[in-house]
């Protein structure tokens, strides 16, 4: 009974455990239809079943090429809230000094604005500098052309509201900000997800989905062949020779006494039928 009750505990230990990831929103998939582009929000072209290309407005607005929003997500901040966006920075699609904003809204129970986190992303030299004007002390180089996760996360504690934002690699965190404290508001779900201003002449491509990871193939070293090494003739190596060439004086010997029993054999035949005759 004992071990039994144990067992129950351990397991509901590791029950509680889980829950708070359950807590968690699940996140949004951005398809094209879910941009909005009227009254001057920029513009979206199919690239593919995936890849949606977003565009800033042609003139700016307060200083800003206004791009699409979406107000899709319906996740709750009491939840937990985690929206990402998969977005591909690729060098040579972007002019030194390009860049796009992104950020992520939080609505009240009345669905205004309360508040939001927004990224700005930067083409400087041969890299992408993101910056967080929240968290001044964060900043982060992208180096490497590929497709990344925008990930915004809203939580709250103790009735105080917290953003944070990363950026994965496939499924690697590779940088992040700070939870950072907003205190008490009146937030209570998510408004929307907005390029706020995109300068890139070929506009940005935003996936659906996530594209599958590359498999990691392992090099292989090609081998060197080896030299044959030079055959040393040994007498066991001689006789086996001999066995397998009829040339060698063993086989004519033992040709010749097949030959000697045949003819005695035919001898005592011949004998035979005389006498029989």
């Amino acid at each position: 009974m004992r071990s039994a009750k144990k067992v129950l505990g351990m397991a509901m230990v590791g029950l509680f455990a889980f829950v708070p990831f359950l807590n968690v929103s699940a996140k949004t998939e951005w398809t094209i239809e879910d941009w909005t582009t009227a009254d001057g929000y920029g513009s979206v072209t199919a690239v593919d079943d995936n890849i949606t290309n977003i565009k800033g407005s042609d003139t700016a607005t307060e200083g800003m090429f206004l791009g699409p929003y979406s107000m899709k997500s319906e996740a709750k901040l009491a939840d937990g809230i985690t929206e990402d966006v998969y977005i591909e920075l690729n060098k040579d699609s972007m002019a030194n000094g390009e860049l796009f904003g992104l950020t992520m809204s939080l609505n009240d129970a009345s669905d205004s604005y309360v508040t939001e986190l927004l990224v700005d992303t930067q083409k400087v030299n041969d890299g992408y500098l993101v910056t967080v004007g929240l968290d001044p002390d964060f900043s982060y180089t992208i180096s490497e052309d590929g497709v990344y996760t925008y990930r915004y996360t809203a939580t709250l504690e103790d009735g105080k509201t917290y953003l944070q934002f990363s950026i994965l690699k496939w499924d690697e965190v590779i940088a992040s900000t700070t939870k950072i404290d907003m205190g008490e508001t009146t937030a209570v779900s998510a408004g929307y997800m907005w390029f706020c201003s995109i300068t890139a002449a070929n506009g940005i491509n935003v996936y659906t989905t996530l594209p599958e990871k590359p498999s990691e193939e392992i090099p292989v070293e090609p081998v060197e062949p080896t030299e044959p090494s030079e055959e040393v003739t040994t007498p066991d190596s001689e006789n086996t020779v001999e066995e397998q060439n009829p040339e060698t004086s063993d086989s004519i010997i033992l040709t010749v006494g097949m030959l000697v029993t045949s003819l005695t054999l035919v001898g005592f035949g011949i004998k035979a039928l005389k006498k029989r005759a």
